[in-house]
C-alpha cells in the first residue's frame, strides 16, 4: 500500500512537470487577466414540465457535511450550499449585491435613514417560521444579541464592524445587558441606530442579513461548549421556501417545501435532495443521471463531463480567491487584534514579493487547472464578477527570477555557504515551513512540489509542514491557532457579497490568518467604509487605492480566481447562472421535464 501511494505521488509530480515543460519561464503579460476557457451562462432545454418532482442537487466535496446548518454562524461552505436557496433570503438585492431599499415584497423590508443614522427593518406580515409561528422582531434582536454575546468566545463572525451599532461594544464587553441601539418598535418592526452610516452597510457590513429563531437561540446559548450540537444548528427553523427535514449525518439532506412560506404558490419543486459527491466519483454520478444540478465543478470533474450528452456545463467568474499567505504574527484574543511579529521569517515585504515573482502563476492556472482558473490582479479581492471594483488592467504577479533574486539580496538573504540556499541576514540557516492541504485532487502533491521547486530556484528553502500534505481539519486548526511551525500556507476564501475586505484582513478579525496589518492598510479599510463614501465614484477610488496597497504589502500572494462551473441536467427546463447569482431566478422556481434526471 505504501509503495502504491508513493508511486501515485511521483506520477502526479512527473505529470505536472511534463505539462509545464516547454512553457516560457517568464510570463510577459503583467496586466489584465481572464480564464482561457469561456462558458455560456444559460441553457434552455425545452420540454413540458412534470409536476411534483424532487430536484437532486450535488454538493461536490471530499469531506462530509459538518452539519452546522446555521445561516449566520456556519463555518463550512458545504453547509452553506444546503442552506442557500432553501432556508435563507431575508432581503432582496440589486445587481451590485447591495440591499434594496423599501422593497415591500421582500421577506424583510430594509429602509435606511442616513440623517437619523437609522435602519428600519419591517418583517413581511405573512413571513412565518416552518413551525407556523410568525417571524417577529424578537427573532431579529435575538440574532444580534447572539452575534455580540460576550460568552460566545469562539464566534469568528463577530468583528469590530458590528461596533458601529450603538451599544454593541458595551454589550459585547459584558457591560450592558442589551444592545442600546437596537429597539423593538412593534412585533414586526425593528430600528437599529448606528454611530455612523457606512456604505458597507448596504453589503451587510455591521449588519446581519439572515435571522434565527429566538427560542432556538436561547436554548443554544445556555451552553456554548455544546453550541454546535444545538437544534439551532442541527434542526433550524426556516422562514425560507424550504426547511431541512431529514439529515443523514455527513452525507445528505432532504429539504421539503415550507408549508408556511409567504410565497408558497411560487414554489414549483416540493423537495430538494442534497447529496455529497466526492470529486473522484462526480463525473460518473453526473453522467449516470443521479444529479440534476451541481455547482463549483473542479477541473477533473469538468474534464470528465464536458462531452456528456445528458447535461450542460455553464460558467461565470466566482466570488473566490485562492492565495499563498505568510504567517506574520499572532492574534491576541484578549485585545481582539492582530499583533504583527517584526521577527517573522517573511517580515520584510521584499522577501514576500520575491516569493511571488519566483512562481509562474499563469502557467499553473492555465495548464494545471486547464484554463478554468486565472491569475488574479491587485489584491485578489475583486474578481470579474465584482464588476464595480474589478480592475481589468490591474497588475498581477508574473515569473521574474532575476527580480526575485534581487529583492532577496536587498533584504539581506544571501547564500553564504554555497549550497544554493539562502541564509537569513545573520547568516543562519533559513527554512520556511509550508502548510498546504490535501483537497482530494490528484494533483495536490504536484502543486506543492511546483511551488517548492519554484522557490528553490531563487534560493529559498521551503519544506512541507511535517513533510506531507495536511488534512483540511488539521490545516484549519493549526493555521487558525497560529502554530509556530507554519511560516507559509496556501488557502482560499469564498468572498461574500460585501466587497469590503475588513472581515478578512482587518486588524480586529480572527479570519486575518496572515496576522498582518499596517496603519496605512487599516486607514484605507476604514476610509472605504466611512460615511462620506456614498458617492460611487469616491467609493471606487478608495477601493482601488486599497487594492494596490494590499498587493504592495504582499501579506498574501493571489494565486487564482476561478470560473464557477455549474452542471445542469437535461431535465431542467431552463436555468441562467447569472440570474441565480443575482437572486432573480430561484431553485424553487425551476421546472423539471422528466421523472428522473437524464442519463
Amino acid at each position: 500500500m505504501q509503495k502504491k501511494k508513493m508511486l501515485k505521488v511521483v506520477s502526479s509530480a512527473m505529470a505536472l512537470t511534463m505539462v509545464l515543460a516547454g512553457c516560457s519561464s517568464t510570463s510577459n503579460k503583467q496586466k489584465g487577466t481572464k480564464a482561457a476557457v469561456e462558458f455560456k451562462t444559460s441553457v434552455d432545454n425545452g420540454g413540458t414540465a412534470v409536476a411534483n418532482q424532487q430536484l437532486k442537487v450535488g454538493i461536490l466535496s471530499a469531506d462530509p457535511l459538518t452539519g452546522m446548518f446555521n445561516p449566520v454562524f456556519y463555518l463550512q461552505a458545504t453547509d452553506w450550499d444546503v442552506m442557500n436557496g432553501t432556508m435563507t433570503g431575508a432581503f432582496t438585492t440589486d445587481d451590485s449585491a447591495r440591499l434594496k431599499q423599501d422593497d415591500k415584497d421582500a421577506p424583510v423590508m430594509f429602509h435606511l435613514d442616513r440623517d437619523k443614522k437609522e435602519v428600519t427593518l419591517t418583517i413581511n406580515k405573512d413571513l412565518k417560521w416552518s413551525n407556523g409561528e410568525d417571524v417577529k422582531s424578537d427573532d431579529i434582536i435575538a440574532t444580534y444579541e447572539l452575534m455580540g454575546n460576550p460568552k460566545y468566545t469562539d464566534n469568528v463572525r463577530y468583528t469590530d464592524e458590528f461596533e458601529v451599532i450603538e451599544g454593541m461594544k458595551e454589550y459585547h464587553d459584558g457591560k450592558a445587558s442589551s444592545i442600546a441601539g437596537i429597539t423593538k418598535k412593534d412585533d414586526k418592526t425593528v430600528v437599529i441606530k448606528y454611530k455612523e452610516i457606512k456604505p458597507a452597510l448596504l453589503w451587510g457590513g455591521g449588519f446581519i442579513t439572515e435571522f434565527l429563531n429566538k427560542k432556538q437561540v436561547e436554548a443554544a446559548s445556555k451552553d456554548f461548549a455544546k453550541f454546535a450540537e444545538a437544534e439551532l444548528n442541527t434542526k433550524p427553523l426556516s422562514y425560507g421556501p424550504y426547511y431541512l427535514d431529514k439529515v443523514v449525518n455527513g452525507e445528505s439532506v432532504l429539504a421539503k417545501a415550507n408549508p408556511y412560506y409567504y410565497k408558497k404558490d411560487k414554489v414549483k419543486i416540493p423537495e430538494i435532495q442534497y447529496k455529497v459527491v466526492s470529486p473522484a466519483q462526480a463525473s460518473a454520478v453526473l453522467k449516470n443521471g443521479e444529479i440534476d444540478y451541481m455547482t463549483q465543478l473542479t477541473t477533473g470533474v469538468w474534464e470528465g463531463t464536458k462531452d456528456a450528452q445528458n447535461g450542460t456545463i455553464l460558467g461565470q467568474s466566482e466570488r473566490y480567491v485562492s492565495y499563498v499567505g505568510f504567517k506574520l504574527g499572532k492574534f491576541n484574543k484578549e485585545k481582539n487584534e492582530v499583533e504583527v511579529d517584526p521577527n517573522a521569517k517573511a517580515a520584510d515585504k521584499r522577501v514576500r514579493q520575491a516569493f511571488g515573482y519566483a512562481v509562474d502563476w499563469d502557467q499553473i492556472n492555465e495548464k494545471l487547472y486547464k484554463g478554468l482558473r486565472f491569475t488574479p490582479t491587485g489584491s485578489g479581492f475583486y474578481p470579474p464578477i465584482v464588476k464595480m471594483f474589478h480592475s481589468a488592467e490591474g497588475e498581477k504577479y508574473t515569473k521574474d527570477v532575476e527580480k526575485a533574486k534581487k529583492l532577496l539580496d536587498e533584504a539581506g538573504l544571501k547564500d553564504k555557504d554555497g549550497d544554493g540556499l539562502r541564509e537569513d541576514k545573520n547568516g543562519n540557516k533559513l527554512t520556511f515551513n509550508f502548510a498546504i492541504r490535501n483537497t482530494g485532487q490528484d494533483f495536490d502533491q504536484a502543486l506543492a512540489d511546483t511551488f517548492i521547486k519554484s522557490w528553490k530556484e531563487v534560493g529559498l528553502d521551503v519544506k512541507l509542514v511535517d513533510g506531507k500534505l495536511m488534512a483540511p481539519k488539521d490545516w484549519s486548526q493549526r493555521v487558525q491557532g497560529d502554530d509556530p511551525g507554519i511560516d507559509i500556507f496556501q488557502g482560499a476564501w469564498g468572498l461574500g457579497t460585501d466587497p469590503n475586505a475588513s472581515s478578512l484582513v482587518g486588524k480586529s478579525t480572527p479570519l486575518n490568518y496572515q496576522r498582518y496589518t499596517t496603519e496605512e492598510i487599516q486607514k484605507s479599510l476604514d476610509a472605504m467604509g466611512s460615511s462620506d463614501m456614498f458617492d460611487d465614484k469616491k467609493l471606487v477610488e478608495a477601493y482601488q487605492k486599497f487594492d494596490k496597497q494590499f498587493r504592495e504589502e504582499a501579506a498574501w500572494l493571489p494565486f487564482s480566481w476561478k470560473s464557477d462551473l455549474t452542471w445542469v441536467n437535461k431535465r431542467i427546463k431552463n436555468l441562467d447562472v447569472e440570474k441565480i447569482n443575482l437572486g432573480t431566478q430561484k431553485l424553487y422556481e425551476l421546472e423539471l421535464t422528466a421523472e428522473a434526471p437524464a442519463k
